[in-house]
């Protein structure tokens, strides 16, 4: 950082390293667009205050002492790592290959009930015996991405009847994320940024925080959702401090 004065109007890049269930780095990447990255140092003061004749309530000692290292990070684009990470869970790859739809289920007219597949194609439904086959749209319905199937009343598939179930269980690619499943998000922070007031570089790095989701994630809202999380920053064996800024 240049030695002179200066104001700071700063964009930048900021690169995370997600730590692994046993505490080992996995890499840094970039996760999205933060329009927010905020270390705080938070400190808490002890003060002995005086009582004598003349000297009700001064102060004759103080000491201030660092209680925390905090830091507030916010996106606004997002990968589904960060994603992930704002559900307290795991993204993990789909590269699950095309395959085969066998199912039984209870028909409950005009209601839809789950085959227990998602993404689902070329479906058919007989009866229990295989001795009848049901036409799509007069008998049953299929919403193919969620995976269920609604029969219709109108049809000739009685309430209760056991239904036998075939078809296609399509390939699977892209993330999945489970929701819930890590109560501990710890990761390495980079900020790679610039000084937009003069042009000079900065660079940020946190050798470990502990982050949470801050986050309500509306995902049938009106506006862009963002990604919010806050957290301690971690001073590490090898450091006597949690965060630099250069």
């Amino acid at each position: 950082m240049d030695n002179t004065q200066f104001g700071l109007i700063a964009g930048g890049d900021l690169y995370m390293d997600f730590y692994d269930d046993s505490g080992n780095p996995t890499g840094f990447q970039l996760v999205g667009n933060a329009k927010r990255f905020a270390p705080k140092v938070e400190t808490d003061t002890k003060q002995l205050t005086l009582n004598g004749r003349e000297t009700l309530g001064q102060i004759a000692e103080s000491y201030t002492r660092i209680t925390n290292s905090t830091v507030s990070i916010i996106f606004n684009r997002y990968d589904p790592l960060i994603l992930a990470a704002a559900f307290m869970g795991s993204a993990v790859d789909q590269t699950a290959q095309p395959g085969t739809l066998t199912a039984h289920l209870t028909a409950i007219h005009d209601k839809w009930v789950e085959v227990g597949e998602i993404g689902i194609s070329a479906v058919e439904v007989e009866d229990q015996t295989g001795a009848t086959t049901y036409a799509e749209g007069k008998d049953y319905e299929v919403n193919p991405r969620t995976g269920m199937i609604r029969v219709i009343a109108t049809g000739e598939i009685a309430e209760g009847e056991i239904l036998h179930v075939t078809g296609t269980v399509d390939a699977k690619k892209g993330t999945k994320i489970t929701g819930s499943t890590r109560p501990m998000i710890n990761v390495a922070l980079r900020l790679d940024g610039k000084n937009y007031a003069n042009g000079v570089p900065v660079l940020v790095s946190v050798w470990k925080a502990q982050l949470k989701s801050d986050t309500e994630f509306d995902m049938l809202g009106e506006d862009f959702p963002e990604l919010s999380f806050s957290g301690t920053m971690i001073t590490p064996d090898n450091k006597t401090w949690p965060f630099e800024v250069i």
